[in-house]
C-alpha cells in the first residue's frame, strides 16, 4: 500500500508541476489537459496517496509521508524539466547544423 501511495504522490507532484505555466518539461502546445484540469487531477492524486497510506498507518503518518513525498517530488520535476529542455535544445541545434550543411 505504501509503495502505491508514494507513486500516487510522484504522479501528483508531476500534475501540478505541470500545471504550472513556467514548466519545461512539455511544451505549452502538447500538454495532455489544461493547467486547470491538471491542478485538480493532481489534489485529487495527493489526497488518494494520503487515504492510502492511511490504511496501514493511519492519518498522522499518512499525512506527514504524503507531505514529504510531495516535497521531494515537487524537487525532482523541475530538475528532469530542464534535463528535457536541455536535450531539446541540442538536438534543435544539431538539427539546424545539417540543414545549413
Amino acid at each position: 500500500m505504501q509503495g502505491i501511495a508514494v507513486l500516487l504522490g510522484l504522479v501528483a507532484a508531476a500534475c501540478l508541476y505541470l500545471a504550472a505555466p513556467n514548466q519545461v518539461l512539455i511544451p505549452s502546445s502538447r500538454r495532455p489537459l489544461s493547467p486547470r484540469a491538471l491542478f485538480i487531477l493532481g489534489l485529487v492524486l495527493v489526497v488518494a496517496s494520503a487515504w492510502i497510506m492511511s490504511i496501514p498507518e493511519g492519518w498522522a503518518v499518512a499525512i506527514a509521508a504524503t507531505l514529504i513525498t510531495l516535497t521531494c517530488c515537487l524537487s525532482l520535476w523541475p530538475f528532469l524539466g530542464t534535463w528535457a529542455n536541455h536535450r531539446r535544445g541540442v538536438r534543435d541545434a544539431a538539427e539546424t547544423v545539417e540543414e545549413a550543411a
